[in-house]
């Protein structure tokens, strides 16, 4: 969502209540957080006193990133270029710094031949072309309620193991010539290492690894016809391999800085916010939307709905994620006149909707791009509901800014439900470019939200995991920081939302039933 910035200040590594300064260990050691995102590769240096010190964005060509698909050479090229312009514009002395950690999306498949070279390009999260194998598996009821509980994964289509399992079925040559299975993620720490592993974290989000042995399940593992040496070795998140002579004299790195093995930007997110101690969630919405809390063991409801996925130390991320967001209110925006322009009118329709009366607006089920949680149907289609002559183009925009947060809050309120409800909520991302947005949120979740205003959550955290990697800091668990939005719930509009929620989830009833 391309609003106006909102203003960014940098958060430090600050001891928590109780504590001493020597706990939360600020040292002057820096560190760089390189992340490569489904439309783009960024990247920043991080001093914990003195917060994002310099950070790049390249966004990956149309040919690169198509969105259900990435070429993984090209991915890895604009990261190096990403590394290379934060290295060389920041004028930092590259000598202060103290490692690389990486960070990329869920839920991608990459297969590679015998010279570990790719057959094929990415398949990422947005890829759900096994929606057709999937479909029928999950009418039995008994086994994906298994898988779910083994691997805090569904049954759907965005998970590697089905997207694997679709490709057996349908294009057996291709994966009678795969050699290895493998991701985004571990692509680019292979290339900038040479090293070929993966973070139980990235593991997790796989529907291969069993999220409570924390180890690759023999059994699912023989259902989908995968051997374990065809899959990385399982590491944790502070994992290193040496960075590559050759790539660190393109960039202008000392050759053999620690490059951490990488995890998932959801949950560098989380540790990005602070979120790492239970009871702190993690409110996302971008691209798509997320919500992210940290438990001591696996939380998963006995009905699939949410996701578990692991983290580090133990910690495993109840969660839930779902496919519209601002890319709901883009496609909207395209529609009415972002097409023939080339320009989307945020302002203007912000503005617009900021005088709609809520009680006559009509309803919005943000199903454009399919459904993740809480119903998982790959093909469920995005509706308007109760739509009149009256409405105007605003009415319509409203509804989509509030259909998106009644998809979130009715996550919530299964995450609340499983693991208590959070002491804080820290939301980031195109949300928070949008007040009127953001303030619907604190009005429709009926609670305080809070807001650290950086624009890159996830990549802080992954360069925080480097500075723990290399003794930098004593613990990411310490990181704080700075707060300063806060969004408070308004008594009259909580009550409009609960009745408009209600007919919500009536309207959600009857779609699950005509899909």
């Amino acid at each position: 969502m391309d609003l106006p910035p909102i203003a960014v200040f940098d958060p430090i590594v600050r001891p928590k209540e109780g504590q001493t300064n020597r706990h939360a260990v600020v040292r002057s050691m820096k560190a760089i957080g390189l992340e490569v995102s489904t439309s783009s590769a960024k990247s920043i240096i991080f001093c914990p006193n003195r917060g994002v010190i310099a950070e790049a964005t390249l966004p990956f060509p149309e040919d690169i990133a198509d969105g259900p698909t990435q070429h993984a050479d090209g991915i890895v090229a604009t990261a190096i270029d990403v590394l290379k312009e934060v290295v060389t514009s920041s004028g930092v002395d590259v000598n202060s710094i103290g490692a690389i950690g990486l960070s990329g999306t869920w839920h991608s498949l990459l297969l590679l031949d015998h010279d570990l070279r790719p057959l094929g390009r990415v398949r990422t999260w947005a890829d759900l072309s096994a929606a057709p194998t999937v479909a029928p598996l999950r009418r039995d009821e008994a086994a994906v309620r298994e898988f779910y509980h083994r691997t805090g994964c569904m049954t759907h289509a965005l998970y590697p193991v089905w997207k694997w399992i679709h490709l057996t079925r349908t294009q057996p040559e291709t994966p009678r010539r795969t050699a290895y299975l493998s991701s985004q993620l571990e692509y680019v720490h292979q290339a900038l290492t040479s090293e070929r592993s993966i973070s139980k974290c990235a593991a997790s989000g796989t529907g291969l690894m069993n999220i409570n042995s924390l180890d690759w399940d023999d059994e699912i593992l023989r259902f989908a016809g995968i051997r374990r040496d065809q899959l990385g070795e399982l590491v944790e998140a502070f994992h290193t391999a040496p960075l590559l002579s050759s790539v660190a004299r393109e960039v202008g790195l000392p050759s053999g800085l620690p490059v951490t093995v990488g995890c998932s930007d959801g949950a560098m997110n989380q540790v990005g916010i602070g979120g790492v101690a239970e009871g702190i969630m993690s409110m996302s919405v971008g691209t798509s939307g997320a919500l992210r809390v940290a438990h001591q063991e696996p939380k998963i409801p006995d009905k699939p709905s949410t996701w578990c996925y692991y983290l580090f130390g133990g910690k495993r991320l109840a969660g839930a994620a779902i496919n519209g967001a601002t890319n709901c209110v883009d496609w909207y925006l395209d529609c009415v006149s972002g097409r023939d322009t080339g320009h989307r009118d945020y302002r203007g329709f912000t503005e617009g909707a900021s005088g709609v009366c809520q009680e006559k607006a009509p309803y919005f089920l943000p199903f454009l791009f399919g459904e993740r949680c809480p119903g998982w149907h790959e093909e469920k289609t995005g509706s308007f509901y109760r739509l009149k002559a009256s409405h105007s183009e605003f009415d319509l925009y409203y509804s989509i800014l509030e259909g998106v947060l009644f998809n979130m809050y009715q996550c919530y309120l299964i995450l609340a439900e499983i693991g208590g409800m959070p002491r804080k909520v820290l939301m980031s991302g195109g949300i928070l470019k949008s007040p009127l947005w953001s303030q619907m949120a604190a009005d429709i979740f009926q609670r305080e939200l809070l807001a650290t205003g950086a624009a890159n959550d996830s990549t802080v955290g992954a360069a925080l995991i480097a500075l723990e990697s290399v003794g930098g800091i004593d613990s990411v668990c310490d990181y704080q920081p700075d707060v300063i939005m806060t969004f408070t719930p308004r008594d009259d509009k909580v009550r409009i939302y609960e009745s408009r929620f209600r007919t919500y989830l009536d309207l959600y009833a009857e779609l699950r039933q005509t899909s």
